[in-house]
């Protein structure tokens, strides 16, 4: 059984009232100092053995400083005085720390290790909570966290672990009071140092997910434009996987494609395996940049390696190369080969494509492969899918407003309530196929579905009242709106199935389902300088009313642009009034 003897010089006389034994082994006060060298007396009975000095390995550099404390033979009756004697040195220990003098206190530790001690049994002897308190003060003095990482590295060295002298609450304290100094420091823009010091820490397995979000790291390190940075914080994150790819991405929506790039490099070199949601961010990234030929080398270099891509790879490099049709059927065709299935997702992408193309057959082809697949349960429609459908008859041919309505009553059928964008190209498909009417009565099925209109869909069914010749209908509608808003009314589920669930074939009646309200309220109505330019077209060739929808605008606050400008000349040259247009180009 080992014993310990100290003899430990304070280096201030500040430290004496810790250095002093316990009273049953306190030596009588006199004013000559404790000897250096002399041990004190053993107890009677107990051979001594004589200590043998460890040999240097290494001759050419001086052997370290003695321990302050020497180990020597203790008979096993004196269990209970070794037990007490390390019990104070933990106390003292305990002490040292909590009053921030970390120095003496890692003097007694390491003396205590040197002494045979085992770390273990010393480290569960110390107060975790003075030992917290102490480092909570000299995390309190700004820019003294380094400080702490001193320490942190003493305990270490002499095999404590770091963070095994605290429990699970001073832990929890000295983590916040570390995370409030890694806030400072970044207050102050050093995201270098932070970094810095995160990658220390990290070396302690000091929970670094809890110091800092890593959005704080990754904007400063995007605003600064230093990846390298950002780089080395997330090989440090316990979810670097997840921050390389929120890094990628944040360089991306900056328009930085070279600094997105270096950071998807160092994530193919520091995680293991291939990380599909890095390669689909960087895809993505090069679709927000616009270099979509760089997101097809992207893909052919997965290939290469002989990696299978899952769906979310796929849709992203198809949704890349939408605006080539031809490829991103290229890429299903190839997703299929490989025994991946599409989801809906990757269906609305194709009809996206279509749509950019103006593939009317194409997309037809495809919407009923997807019913197809619905009525088997393998997909379900969403609403983006119906929206997508439902634009492109629209917009390839103001024949198709039929077929528009019939997915529309799919659409309803299926459950899914259209939106503010499908009324308006609802409204839009009458419009151009100069069904006035059947436009305001899809208008008024849209207040009665509860749907508030947007200045699209209010200057589309204006614009089919001009294009229909209707002018003082178009104008009425304008000051009703104006005056009253929209009165859109809140319908039952079974009020909305009422009013539109025959609308594929017939225009449902408003007036059919009143007694399905439940209630209704108003919204308000904000023209924009389109809404006039559309009204100014219904002047015709009354100049004065189209001169005081220009004086209109500007007193709401709106600024007309060159097209009011040309439509009002075009109302005078319809009154052929010479002097109003030379007027105009006054103004």
């Amino acid at each position: 059984m080992k014993d310990l003897l100290v003899i430990l010089a304070s280096s201030s006389s500040s430290s004496s009232s810790f250095l002093h034994p316990p009273n049953h082994h306190r030596r009588r006060q006199n004013s000559t100092p404790f000897p250096k060298s002399k041990p004190s007396p053993l107890p009677p009975h107990t051979p001594t053995k004589k200590i043998t000095p460890p040999l240097n390995p290494n001759p050419k550099s001086p052997l370290p400083p003695p321990p302050l404390l020497f180990t020597v033979r203790w008979d096993p009756s004196s269990a209970s005085l070794h037990d007490s004697r390390i019990k104070y040195y933990a106390d003292l220990a305990s002490k040292l720390a909590t009053s921030g003098r970390f120095q003496h206190f890692l003097l007694v530790a390491e003396s205590v290790v040197a002494s045979g001690i085992e770390p273990s049994g010393f480290l569960g002897l110390l107060s975790a909570e003075l030992v917290s308190a102490g480092m909570a003060r000299l995390l309190g003095q700004e820019g003294m966290v380094w400080s702490l990482v001193e320490v942190l590295r003493g305990l270490d060295r002499l095999g404590f672990g770091a963070l095994k002298v605290l429990d699970g609450v001073s832990r929890e304290t000295v983590t916040k009071e570390v995370a409030r100094e890694c806030r400072r420091i970044l207050k102050h823009g050093d995201v270098e140092e932070a970094v810095a010091l995160m990658e220390t820490l990290s070396g302690f397995h000091f929970p670094i997910r809890e110091l800092v979000e890593p959005s704080e790291i990754v904007g400063l390190c995007v605003r600064k434009r230093v990846p390298d940075l950002a780089i080395r914080y997330a090989c440090i994150h316990p979810h670097g996987h997840i921050v390389f790819c929120t890094i990628i991405h944040e360089f991306g929506k900056k328009g930085d494609m070279m600094s997105a790039l270096t950071v998807f490099e160092a994530s193919k070199q520091k995680l293991s395996g291939p990380n599909m949601y890095a390669y689909r961010t960087i895809i993505d990234v090069c679709g927000l940049c616009g270099d979509y030929l760089k997101s097809r080398s992207v893909y052919e270099e997965l290939l290469a390696r002989k990696v299978t891509p899952n769906v979310y790879v796929f849709n992203s490099l198809m949704n890349v190369n939408a605006c080539d049709l031809s490829y991103a059927m290229h890429v299903y065709e190839h997703m299929r080969t490989l025994g991946v299935t599409g989801d809906m997702t990757s269906y609305n992408i194709l009809l996206k494509s279509c749509c950019l193309a103006a593939r009317v057959d194409l997309a037809q082809d495809i919407y009923r492969e997807v019913q197809h697949l619905e009525s088997t349960g393998v997909l379900k429609l969403d609403v983006f899918t119906y929206s997508t459908i439902i634009k492109l008859q629209v917009f390839a041919d103001a024949k198709l407003w039929r077929m528009a309505l019939k997915i529309k009553g799919d659409m309803l059928s299926a459950g899914f309530t259209p939106n503010a964008v499908i009324w308006s190209s609802l409204i839009n498909a009458c419009a151009n196929a100069g069904l006035v009417e059947q436009a305001i009565q899809l208008f008024n099925d849209m207040l009665l579905a509860g749907c508030v209109p947007n200045s699209q869909c209010c200057n589309t069914l204006l614009y089919a009242c001009v294009e229909g010749r209707q002018y003082d209908k178009a104008f009425r509608l304008f000051r009703s709106w104006k005056e009253s808003g929209f009165d859109v009314n809140v319908c039952s589920n079974a009020g909305v199935e009422h009013a539109h669930g025959n609308s594929s074939h017939t225009m449902s009646n408003s007036t059919s389902t009143s007694h399905n309200l439940n209630n209704s309220r108003k919204a308000p109505f904000t023209p924009t300088t389109a809404t006039y330019n559309i009204l100014m077209k219904a002047c015709g060739t009354n100049y004065l009313r189209a001169k005081a929808l220009i004086d209109e605008m500007n007193a709401v606050g709106l600024s007309p642009n060159y097209i009011s400008w040309t439509t009002l000349i075009n109302v005078c040259g319809g009154s052929r009034s010479v002097e109003g247009a030379l007027q105009v180009n006054t103004m």
